[in-house]
């Protein structure tokens, strides 16, 4: 594990405004980088550590109930199938299965200039009041491939124009590229920030408008996520 104090004082003495930023990060609430020595990959019993009761929207694969989506203002629902799919008539974004722990277990999600967004959907909205009240956090372990160039939003949807969303611009930014690591969000976050929580549709939508790179191993619903990975709301 990867600790971000150090990488504070280091980021201080080279980068002023990095340090600055890292430091932001670290008192509003820390982000756990999850890393294998050998790797730089979260370990492989990660997963297993979870309570039962954790919902999982994405850990490696693309089946039910959650079906992973790309989209761009040419079509805002393209299914991802095959070992790569691009946006609909455009090169706005891309998804390609990549290996993590495990062979072609995580996606990489590449944007290209123009808004574009991934997502995960099912026919059948949730309703996460409950768990919202109780403290769960929607956590999601990913990798930083290229830093974006604009706004990033992770947002929990529930029925356009229905969404709450959470900018996560200066965090993506701040830490190191090319290594895994693990944040949890509260649900509270987004329900703060305008989702109806009774009627979530797609419980991550990650959206910006230029280029930026990003790889995601792990999506899930949990009461129990690791206390160094909770970022504080906006």
């Amino acid at each position: 594990m990867i600790n971000l104090t150090k990488l504070m004082k280091s980021y201080k003495s080279t980068i002023l405004l990095a340090g600055l930023i890292l430091a932001g990060l670290i008192s509003s609430g820390a982000v756990a980088q999850e890393t294998s020595a050998e790797t730089d990959a979260p370990k492989a019993d990660t997963r297993e550590q979870a309570k039962t009761s954790d919902e999982i929207v994405f850990n490696g694969d693309n089946g039910k109930p959650w079906r992973l989506y790309l989209g761009s203002m040419n079509n805002w629902m393209v299914p991802i199938n095959g070992p790569e799919t691009t946006s609909y008539k455009s090169n706005v974004v891309k998804v390609r299965w990549i290996d993590n722990v495990a062979e072609l277990d995580a996606i990489q999600a590449e944007w290209n200039g123009g808004l574009g967004q991934i997502y995960w959907q099912q026919g059948n909205p949730r309703d996460y009041r409950e768990l919202s009240a109780k403290g769960a956090a929607l956590s999601i372990v990913l990798r930083v491939d290229e830093k974006p160039k604009k706004t990033v939003d992770l947002k929990m949807d529930c029925g356009y124009p229905c969404a709450g969303s959470l900018n996560m611009t200066r965090l993506l930014k701040a830490v190191p590229e090319n290594q895994w690591f693990r944040i949890s969000l509260k649900l509270s976050c987004f329900e703060e920030s305008g989702a109806n929580m009774a009627n979530i549709l797609a419980p991550l939508v990650v959206a910006t408008k230029d280029n930026f790179t990003l790889s995601i191993s792990d999506v899930r619903i949990t009461m129990n996520p690791p206390p160094e990975s909770v970022v504080a709301c906006n």
